[in-house]
């Protein structure tokens, strides 16, 4: 996590502004929604220098508006504002406030929200706004989001105060698909929103930031109760494809609608095959050592030897990149330690010799509090601060971030790991043993719902938590472990990462019929659509054709 100082102040403050190709995407949906009409109240919430404002004058929407109510935190850009409703002889304000104390003050009498929330991440924010975002959380029912990011709220509020039938039309982080803490403003759409639209474009539409971004559209008005809603997506990503999806209240995330239809109909399928299990009901991944100091307690072989650490210094593996195939075994941790590697945990547990009695380790301590590592937050919360309890070692180890797909590899060195790798057990009474559940595991259909399931970030990384990991679809078939030797092989020596999933799915498609090579091709087909998105996050051109459906 980055501090204040360390971001800057454009982030702090969320201050990217929208372009116009977004902007007048934004007025062209918001028109269609308004059917016409005429005396609009419209709120813009975080109206920066005016980028909604000047596209409000391009859409020769000035005779149609009543009142126009842009509120800003910065002084300087809300002079900005002010002057563009002016030149533009638009009737409104532009009002110099915090957004999230300006709702205090007023009701749902707008007619439309136009908005680009501002991005900033929740450590930066002030505990005085933090409490205020919660309130307006914890009003509309959506309680729990609002500990994430800056933009929910905001969102929120806007949306609140609309009148019923009021339209919107908002710049929003792709995040709001795929996130855990979106998750509740998602079903509060659901519930209090109809007519929604979501316009999807190219990685890289804010050149200066790492988000991907999506326009989301819609009318302000309320749902019965478990109403299943139709959402229109149209992708501008080389000209523009549509389609729509019936979303369902509590449909977890929505990252899956990025999909195709026809594609969502094939995961769909594999639902009803007996073997193609969530992963809960096999094994349980869960968080590895966090030492608070990784460069610290994770040493190589001459450090061992330079203070004499060996009888505290356990067999790690320090990374997943480390581990070439599906297996790591005993002779791989040995190379890696010959090769200069950390590849040994420093446990100084209660039932192992005190460091401080002898003179190596006691250097090393000292060697730690000269670098400040006993203040560091794991370490001065521990009593002594160099006890690291360490989490015993997993018949599985799994990936948390991944760049292509997240790797599943069985254990049998008995390393343990630090946090940047998960550590797995097959449940008691599985009908399958580690190595067959890593034999079958890289195929389309988990990797799939890893997409489906995991979050990215800039750079396109892949991370899973452990409730995600326990979500996977993962195929359940005794006796694949026979596999495991060939795709090992594979996994050691293709210089294509693919290679391995291909030769998964040809198993798969020979051991369990019912995944067969059509489905699998389909499934294929769906989980290169969301890698290849996410992957895409460093290209920066925008759409190029300028049709929008």
């Amino acid at each position: 996590m980055r501090t204040r100082e360390e971001v800057s102040d454009e982030k702090l403050r969320g201050g990217f502004y929208s372009p116009d190709v977004l902007v007048d995407l934004c007025l062209a949906r918001s028109r269609a929604l308004l059917g016409g009409r005429t005396g609009l109240r419209v709120l813009e919430p975080s109206a920066g220098d005016g980028a909604f404002l000047r596209g409000l004058g391009r859409a020769g929407l000035a005779k149609d508006l009543a009142h126009v109510e842009a509120v800003e935190v910065l002084e300087e850009e809300a002079m900005k504002a002010s002057r563009t409703l002016g030149d533009l002889n638009l009737p409104g304000r532009a009002v110099h406030a915090n957004v999230l104390r300006w709702a205090e003050d007023h009701g749902a009498d707008f007619d439309l929200v136009l908005a680009n929330p501002p991005y900033v991440r929740f450590q930066f924010i002030s505990d005085e706004d933090k409490q205020r975002a919660r309130s307006i959380s914890a009003e509309l029912g959506t309680a729990g989001t609002a500990v994430s990011n800056l933009w929910i709220p905001v969102f929120l509020l806007a949306l609140a105060r609309l009148r019923e039938g009021g339209a919107f039309s908002v710049i929003l982080p792709t995040e709001f698909l795929t996130g855990i803490s979106a998750n509740a403003v998602r079903n509060w759409l659901l519930g209090n929103t109809t007519d929604l639209t979501i316009d999807l474009f190219k990685p890289g539409t804010f050149p200066a930031v790492l988000q991907e971004v999506l326009i989301l559209s819609g009318r302000a008005s309320r749902r019965p109760a478990g109403e299943v809603a139709t959402i229109d997506f149209h992708d501008h990503n080389g000209g523009t494809h549509s389609w729509s999806h019936r979303v369902a209240p509590a449909a977890g995330t929505w990252t899956n609608y990025l999909l195709s239809p026809d594609q969502n109909d094939a995961i769909d399928a594999t639902r009803s095959i007996g073997a193609v299990q969530p992963l809960r009901q096999v094994a349980r991944f869960s968080v590895s050592t966090v030492t608070g100091a990784n460069g610290y307690f994770c040493v190589d072989a001459a450090e061992i030897d330079e203070f004499d650490l060996r009888q505290w210094a356990i067999p790690l593996l320090p990374r997943s990149r480390f581990a070439k195939g599906l297996a790591f075994e005993v002779d791989e941790q040995r190379a890696l330690s010959d090769a200069g590697q950390p590849a040994w945990l420093l446990s100084f547990a209660a039932d192992k010799p005190s460091p401080a009695a002898h003179a190596g380790a006691r250097r090393y301590l000292e060697l730690g509090t000269a670098q400040a590592i006993d203040r560091r937050f794991k370490c001065r919360v521990r009593e002594p601060w160099y006890r690291v309890p360490v989490v015993p070692p997993g018949d599985l180890l799994l990936s948390k971030r991944s760049n292509r797909y997240p790797r599943v590899i069985a254990n049998h060195a008995g390393v343990v790991t630090t946090d940047t790798i998960y550590k797995g057990q097959i449940l008691a009474g599985a009908p399958v043993t580690a190595d067959e559940f890593t034999a079958t595991f890289h195929n389309s259909l988990t990797m799939l719902s890893a997409e489906v399931e995991g979050r990215s970030f800039g750079g396109g990384v892949l991370e899973l938590v452990p409730s995600e990991v326990s979500s996977l679809r993962v195929p359940v078939i005794p006796g694949a472990g026979a596999e495991l030797a060939r795709l090992d092989g594979i996994a050691r020596t293709s210089s294509d990462p693919e290679s391995l999933i291909e030769a998964t799915d040809q198993t798969l498609a020979r051991l369990l019929p019912a995944l067969d090579a059509p489905t699998l091709a389909s499934l294929s087909e769906a989980r290169h659509a969301l890698m290849d998105r996410r992957l895409q996050r460093t290209r920066l051109r925008f759409y190029d054709d300028d049709r929008v459906a």
